[in-house]
């Protein structure tokens, strides 16, 4: 399938996940205030870290492995990969659900103690699919891997929409139960749809191949490393809020953050495109195919942007009630970072594509370092908007360190 057009499938369905996520994020934050918002907010970082540790580096590993190599045997055998390591990751969750309340609240000040296991149960649905879309997008399956993609935001907003026309009113319970509904029901069709003949050329069995299995951990330990940096890099600041601040003040940049995220789709969906296609391809033709993306990212990102510079209050104050209008604050100061950072992520995901060099490594590494650090600087003085403050300069320092590395890089290859 042509970049195009894989681009334009995919796009369709970051549209999709764009607005729908969208409108269920205006739902539940119209619904819970502040407080509510700073609590779903939280439990949602827990996800993505869990997702990320035990899940991204598998993913991003299947999709590697299967672009390189398509047959039955190949698919089957990162298939059955998978199935062992998602056998492993459920005991260990079992464990972690387990845990005091002490350490619970030493993780997440503040937050319930269902709500975070709540947020395990969520991760490890959310697990189990990213390693199925790790599949679809190697087989370049666009239509199957936007489904499984797709399919969890859409249903989550059926429930959230559906269980407030009957009982007028949402709490955060309620949201994240349906959150783990949604994940639990689109995992197992994505299931289905891998393993039934039918749906795939390919006859997929269970055969575990234990090389391929170590080395899929080699390399994916280096992927899980590189995207949570990446993750930590976009949302640490609002783990440190909520350990400096009052849980409404988290309710407010998670706002922001939303917004935010809205942004990076577009090199979001561009790097996931790209991604199988660079592990294909090498040379003069890699560096165009990056090109080509860093640019249209760029300038949709920044007409995005302007947009919400210009409108972004209103925008808020419409959507979310006035009271998160001091969202607008930290969104204004978080846009220059999220602009230059786009460019950065194809970039990035450029790299990863040829094996995860080390820069992919130390460079969101020493970002987030330094988001911490000024996060503790400027917090204090500027609350919120210090959060974006000190994002925006780490977003700016990672973003030079990864443009360096990779234009120096085709430059004497």
């Amino acid at each position: 399938m042509k970049f195009l057009t894989s681009f334009v499938i995919t796009l369709f369905g970051q549209g999709v996940v764009l607005v729908v996520g969208f409108l269920n994020a205006v739902l539940i934050t119209r619904q819970l205030g502040r407080a509510g918002r700073g609590e779903y907010a939280m439990v949602s970082f827990l996800v993505m870290v869990l997702g990320v540790l035990f899940g991204e580096g598998i993913h991003r590993t299947n999709i590697y492995f299967t672009s390189k190599d398509k047959s039955q045997q190949n698919v089957s055998a990162l298939f059955s990969n998978a199935i062992v390591l998602f056998g492993v990751i459920t005991v260990v969750f079992a464990g972690f659900s387990l845990l005091p309340d002490a350490i619970f609240q030493l993780i997440l000040p503040g937050i319930k103690r269902l709500y975070i296991q709540l947020g395990i149960l969520i991760a490890l649905f959310f697990i189990f699919g990213r390693m199925l879309q790790g599949i679809f997008l190697g087989l370049q399956q666009f239509w199957h891997y936007n489904f499984a993609y797709i399919g969890p935001i859409v249903l989550f907003f059926f429930f959230d929409v559906a269980y407030f026309c009957v009982m007028k009113h949402l709490t955060t319970t309620v949201v994240l139960i349906n959150y783990s509904l949604a994940m639990f029901v689109i995992a197992v069709t994505a299931l289905l749809v891998l393993i039934k003949p039918w749906h795939t050329p390919l006859m997929i069995r269970f055969r575990p191949d234990w090389n391929a299995l170590k080395l899929n951990l080699n390399i994916g330990g280096r992927a899980t490393i590189a995207y949570l940096l990446l993750f930590l890099l976009a949302r640490i600041n609002l783990y440190i809020v909520n350990y400096t601040q009052p849980l409404e003040q988290v309710g407010l940049v998670a706002v922001a953050a939303n917004i935010g995220s809205l942004i990076q789709r577009v090199p979001n969906v561009t790097g996931g495109v790209l991604f199988p296609r660079v592990s294909e391809t090498e040379g003069k033709k890699q560096m165009k195919l990056t090109l080509k993306a860093s640019a249209l990212a760029f300038s949709i990102g920044l007409f995005v942007s302007a947009f919400f510079l210009i409108w972004g209050k209103q925008i808020i104050i419409f959507l979310y009630k006035p009271e998160f209008a001091e969202s607008y604050r930290a969104l204004v100061w978080l846009l220059p970072g999220i602009v230059v950072l786009g460019i950065a992520i194809i970039f990035n995901t450029s790299l990863w594509g040829r094996g995860f060099p080390a820069v992919t490594l130390w460079a969101p590494f020493v970002a987030v370092v330094t988001n911490i650090l000024f996060c503790f600087i400027l917090i204090p003085s500027h609350g919120i908007v210090g959060a974006s403050q000190a994002s925006s300069i780490s977003f700016f320092l990672f973003s030079l360190i990864i443009a360096t590395y990779y234009f120096r890089k085709h430059a004497t290859s």
